[in-house]
């Protein structure tokens, strides 16, 4: 009886580690080659680049350099920064903050724009922008008022070369290209960094504001389009103990469509 058990152990421990070895070298095999398929599968030569931020640049300015409409929303948001502005055809000048506006341009020097602007403790006040060249006119009381509010202020300017969009863009110093963003609204975006001169801000929110000192450019572009499809300019070392820095963030999109804003009967409103 000892014997057959004797025996039977043998044979037990003969044919166990084959039981569990064989299988486990054949997982590890497949796993070698998996990953070998893999590997040559994914070989740095076939993803694609990043692209060169400064060319890359190049293409957005010409680009919407080359559009006939598009339309912007710009948000303030950090610590808020006052601007001088009358609204009393120059008789008086307050200072107020724009915390949201929204405005529509139509080449090649037309802009349309609604501002929320906060007067020290006044309720918040809207006020419509439309210019044309250098002629402007801004709404109060559903009054259009032929003054020019935002003094100097081209909406041709916006798109020309080496101001507005273009100084933006095109002009920014220590470039450095971040990567791929995803955008709120699904757009594939390319970002690029990079410092400019306080006047970007400036051409950009109508020549309301006058920085000087420099600021930070975040540039988002449309991998679909080549155009720029978000701006955040931010003003560094604004931050408080409670708001992050001043910054803005203005997008650009609807690109070549149809606009609705209602300009003013300047014959007519000028007689009033």
């Amino acid at each position: 009886m000892a014997e057959t058990q004797t025996k039977d152990m043998h044979q037990g421990a003969n044919k166990s580690p084959l039981r569990w070895l064989l299988p486990l070298i054949v997982v590890v095999i497949v796993g070698i080659i998996a990953a070998v398929v893999l590997t040559n599968n994914n070989t740095p030569g076939d993803e694609t680049p990043p692209p060169e931020p400064t060319p890359l640049l190049a293409q957005v300015v010409e680009n919407i350099r080359q559009v006939d409409t598009f339309r912007l929303l710009i948000e303030q948001t950090g610590v808020a920064y006052p601007f001088g502005v009358s609204l009393d055809e120059g008789q008086s000048v307050v200072y107020a903050t724009m915390r949201r506006g929204e405005g529509q341009y139509q080449a090649p020097n037309i802009m349309y724009a609604s501002v929320n602007l906060k007067v020290g403790a006044l309720p918040v006040l809207a006020v419509e922008l439309f210019a044309e060249g250098l002629d402007q006119w801004f709404k109060l009381a559903n009054q259009w008022i032929n003054y020019p509010i935002a003094d100097g202020f081209n909406p041709g300017d916006l798109i020309a070369e080496n101001t507005g969009f273009s100084q933006a863009i095109n002009q920014l110093k220590a470039v450095e290209y971040i990567g791929t963003q995803t955008l709120y609204d699904g757009t594939e975006s390319w970002l690029v960094r990079g410092s400019a001169q306080g006047q970007v801000i400036n051409d950009l929110l109508f020549n309301l504001l006058s920085i000087e000192q420099e600021v930070m450019v975040d540039v988002y572009i449309d991998q679909a389009t080549t155009l720029p499809a978000l701006l955040v300019v931010t003003l560094p070392d604004t931050a408080s103990d409670s708001e992050d820095d001043t910054a803005w963030r203005i997008e650009i999109y609807d690109y070549n469509t149809e606009l609705d804003f209602t300009p003013p009967n300047r014959s007519a409103d000028a007689g009033e």
